[in-house]
């Protein structure tokens, strides 16, 4: 399990490598203007805008990324002779999930502590930024309206937004192997497995919906969190049993 994970850690690499220059750009552009312009509030609020949308679209990335990368060995000659190596196909998608769980756990501490750290830095340079604030409000509440606005809270909510997102991620493992297995060369194969993907998503909403208690917010994305985890695993284990049953070789 081990050398699958490096060698599934090496073919994401350069995606990181990138999504970290880009973040490195855009901070280095906020700490000037933070620094050395300070009547530049608007360049102020966009850098700070750019970065929230960085983190937010990197997360996204990284999944996306790890379900192509499935798509690929599943489809092309150079992939496929993964399924030849001395390895089942719990392990094979094991390696994957697990390496796309520990990227999203990374990248979401990576960019919690950042965001943590330049709010900071603005409140004890600026003193208080109510345009930026009430618009970082407004957002957040667009997420949940429920959320309150301390570290706590936003660690709960981006705990729970990453492991929805890993169960999601888990979910497109699974409508793509149906595809590939299943339904391979067939008609509208690829719409099948999207409507497939389509009604997992809606359970897995539902289910997480299913909890309306007077607990605290933080309490409730938690169990979300929770949840999530359990149907990726769901997910998992079904994955892999349609790999080995029909893709094995």
């Amino acid at each position: 399990m081990g050398k699958l994970l490096k060698y599934e850690m090496r073919k994401t690499m350069a995606l990181k490598l990138i999504l970290l220059g880009i973040t490195a750009v855009a901070e280095v552009a906020f700490l000037i203007t933070l620094y050395l312009n300070e009547k530049a509030a608007d360049t102020l609020a966009l850098t700070s805008v750019l970065l929230f949308f960085i983190a937010l679209a990197g997360t996204v990335l990284i999944g996306v990324q790890s379900v192509l990368t499935l798509h690929r060995d599943m489809n092309t000659k150079q992939g496929y002779m993964l399924y030849m190596t001395p390895r089942n196909s719990f392990q094979i998608l094991g390696a994957k999930m697990l390496e796309n769980g520990l990227s999203l756990l990374l990248a979401g501490g990576f960019f919690f502590l950042l965001g943590l750290l330049d709010v900071t830095l603005l409140f004890s340079k600026l003193g208080s930024l109510e345009d930026l604030w009430k618009m970082f409000q407004d957002f957040m509440r667009m997420i949940n309206t429920e959320i309150q606005l301390n570290s706590w809270s936003v660690l709960c909510l981006v705990t729970e937004m990453l492991t929805s997102w890993l169960a999601t991620v888990s979910i497109a493992y699974l409508a793509d192997i149906v595809a590939s297995a299943l339904l391979n060369g067939k008609k509208m194969s690829g719409f099948v497995a999207f409507l497939f993907f389509i009604a997992l998503t809606g359970v897995l909403g539902w289910l997480q919906n299913l909890l309306r208690t007077g607990a605290a917010i933080e309490t409730i994305l938690l169990i979300r969190a929770g949840i999530a985890l359990v149907y990726a695993g769901i997910m998992y284990a079904v994955s892999a049993w349609v790999m080995d049953r029909y893709l094995s070789v």
